[in-house]
């Protein structure tokens, strides 16, 4: 009601239950399509496998799949998921979910893509225990890691060389893998969200990503 529509542009269904079949889902998603409630649907915290699952249903069955994913994702790996159900395509582990998603092209909206501001400045190896506000403690526990820390270490080198800001150049990583990718991150100030809109301009070259991932080791 608050959204003043009688419809939802883009219907996301949040968290996965693995234990409830896919079919069924699918059925009554396009219920609500038929009906007008909804324009479009798709999955926050799904795994590919269980995108890949619906999605075969709905086209086997001439039905609409889903169109949109909502995964986490940025430089930083996560060391324990923040919140029960949470779904990574960060690092190593995330790496089937992004050449699946890189050969579908599905749109993907990537949550804490500057990993809950740990690539703010805010965060150091020296001051991980101080913090108190409960986001702020929460970042620490999810990204606080020296591998990570190290990947910081890079980006703020990187930064240096091109003359941009750390958070520019951790958006930038983002925004530059070969997905379909749409950054949602959070900003505090007005100045902050220029900053992030200007990274959306940049790009940067394969041999960036791998150093600054640090599996390349000259940039």
């Amino acid at each position: 009601a608050r959204f003043g529509t009688e419809y939802i542009d883009l219907y996301l269904l949040h968290r996965d239950d693995p234990a409830v079949p896919v079919e069924p889902i699918i059925d009554i998603l396009n219920e609500h399509l038929k009906a007008g409630k909804i324009c479009a649907f798709g999955g926050s915290n799904w795994s590919h496998d269980r995108l890949q699952a619906a999605n075969a249903y709905a086209v086997e069955n001439g039905l609409t799949p889903f169109v949109a994913s909502s995964p986490n994702f940025s430089l930083a790996e996560q060391l324990q998921p923040p919140w029960a159900g949470c779904i990574s395509i960060s690092g190593d582990q995330g790496s089937a979910a992004r050449v699946w998603y890189a050969q579908q092209q599905l749109p993907l909206f990537t949550w804490s893509s500057l990993a809950g501001g740990f690539f703010s400045g805010r965060f150091r190896r020296d001051n991980l225990m101080s913090f108190t506000e409960p986001l702020e403690k929460l970042c620490a526990e999810t990204y606080g890691s020296e591998a990570n820390f190290q990947r910081l270490d890079r980006v703020e080198t990187l930064a240096a060389q091109k003359s941009l800001s750390v958070p520019q150049i951790a958006l930038a990583y983002v925004l530059s893998q070969p997905l379909n990718i749409f950054a949602v991150t959070g900003s505090q100030t007005q100045a902050e969200f220029a900053t992030n809109v200007a990274a959306s301009e940049l790009r940067l070259s394969p041999t960036e990503l791998a150093w600054l991932e640090g599996s390349q080791a000259v940039v």
